[in-house]
């Protein structure tokens, strides 16, 4: 029987990977999280994003929060230790490779240099706007980037909207609400945009992805595919959705191609915080219990 010590082979036709459960190789001693599972927020792996050289960087609840590896999951270094919160929630890489680390304990978001220095602070940490009042920030989640150059701000566990910034981070206007109705969420976790300009969120806590153009016109409600779905990372040829239910891989039409649950291959397997890919569709996951994986397509 396999274990996540073991790699192992999974799917099948063009969706056969190399399932490395312990891909990352870290230092002695050091955790992508604390050895106390009791600690709240979760102590855990989080999310990835692979820079334009293919160097991965992987932000976690840990006393070195964004740690950076090769390809093969070797360590090269590590950097933010001391600056960020216990609800530090996700990172991404802007088109110009400026690294991007958000923070929903301190309401702020943090742009450094790939080195780790910082350039600038978006928000003023430790002050959050009014919840659900709707002005940035109140526990932000992620951030992603149009090809223009502007981005979008999940806003997110306090605030449940979206918000749109110009390239120098002017605000130019805001969609969401708190509810269960088109347009409002219930938890805007994870925000994705696709090479049409749809954007993606994943409200988790109400089981569905809500899809909107690049103005926040709502587009369409996907639910009943998913059981807490926490991620959604997406590629030139398809969608691949992280959460509580396991790993599937979706057609840009939102026709499933595949799917692995919770326990397979094996007994927790699959229990997803956060999905990315790099440049050849490979998956890597960030998972609740401290781990990060790649899945290396075949």
């Amino acid at each position: 029987m396999s274990s996540a010590a073991e790699s192992v082979i999974i799917g099948h036709g063009a969706h056969r990977y190399r399932f490395e459960r312990q891909w990352a190789k870290l230092p002695r001693h050091w955790s992508f999280g604390s050895a106390n599972p009791a600690d709240r927020p979760p102590r855990t792996a989080l999310k990835g994003a692979v820079a334009a050289n293919g160097e991965v960087y992987v932000l976690s609840r840990s006393a070195h929060p964004v740690m950076l590896f090769e390809a093969d999951g070797s360590f090269i270094t590590s950097w933010g230790e001391g600056l960020y919160s216990n609800f530090v929630h996700s990172i991404s890489i802007a088109p110009d490779g400026s690294v991007y680390v958000i923070d929903s304990g301190l309401h702020a978001i943090f742009h450094h240099k790939p080195d780790g220095v910082l350039i600038r602070t978006l928000g003023t940490p430790g002050m959050p706007s009014p919840t659900w009042q709707g002005n940035p920030f109140n526990m932000p989640t992620h951030i992603v980037f149009h090809p223009n150059g502007d981005a979008y701000v999940s806003d997110g566990y306090g605030n449940k909207r979206v918000h749109r910034f110009g390239m120098d981070g002017t605000h130019k206007f805001s969609w969401g609400g708190h509810g269960e109705g088109p347009g409002q969420f219930s938890l805007v976790h994870f925000i994705a945009l696709d090479a049409e300009g749809r954007i993606y969120i994943t409200d988790r806590e109400i089981h569905r992805i809500q899809m909107f153009d690049e103005n926040g016109i709502w587009l369409a409600d996907w639910r009943g595919s998913f059981d807490m779905p926490s991620d959604i990372a997406i590629g030139k040829d398809a969608m691949y959705v992280g959460g509580r239910d396991g790993l599937s891989i979706w057609t840009h039409d939102r026709q499933e191609i595949i799917r692995w649950k919770a326990d397979e291959p094996y007994a927790g397997a699959f229990n997803i915080h956060g999905v990315w890919l790099d440049a050849d569709a490979n998956i890597f996951l960030a998972h609740f219990d401290k781990a990060v994986s790649k899945l290396t397509r075949l």
